[in-house]
């Protein structure tokens, strides 16, 4: 019981950012097998784990803003890391009412739109990812003493 009296939401950030992350380039890397094997399933597969992707994504970013604002942190990393991520989860929301807007207007685009969202998606998770690791690899940002 005792340990639930020092839990903190930000300790959360950590343990949930690797799922965005895996999801958005298996994402990818489904919907690449898919266009190759010609498997729509493989497509609704990838478009299944954006979707998951996008809906975690504000908690992850949520938990990561509560614990730069717990641990006082202010580094030029940490802002490329934070506006990176902000990115992340900004362009992949916004995403989900155009997929449904071209899925309903005009089918035929919508796996071109899709892929063009993943290739940037993919890009700006990277780099938030890179940076974050940086915060904690090259600064120790988040590491006990």
């Amino acid at each position: 019981m005792d340990s639930l009296n020092h839990f903190h939401v930000h300790l959360l950030h950590p343990k949930m950012v690797h799922f965005p992350i895996a999801l958005f380039i298996g994402a990818m890397g489904m919907e690449l097998l898919s266009l190759i094997l010609k498997k729509e399933r493989l497509h609704r597969t990838a478009l299944d784990m954006y979707i998951l992707a996008t809906t975690i994504t504000p908690f992850v970013v949520l938990t990561g803003l509560q614990e730069a604002t717990h641990l006082h942190l202010n580094h030029p990393v940490l802002t490329v890391h934070k506006n990176f991520g902000l990115l992340t989860m900004w362009t992949s929301l916004i995403s989900l009412p155009i997929f449904w807007i071209v899925n309903r207007q005009n089918r035929k685009i919508f796996r071109v739109v899709f892929l063009a969202f993943l290739l940037v998606i993919v890009t700006l998770v990277t780099v938030a990812g890179h940076n974050g690791g940086r915060m904690v690899y090259e600064y120790g940002v988040g590491m006990e003493e």
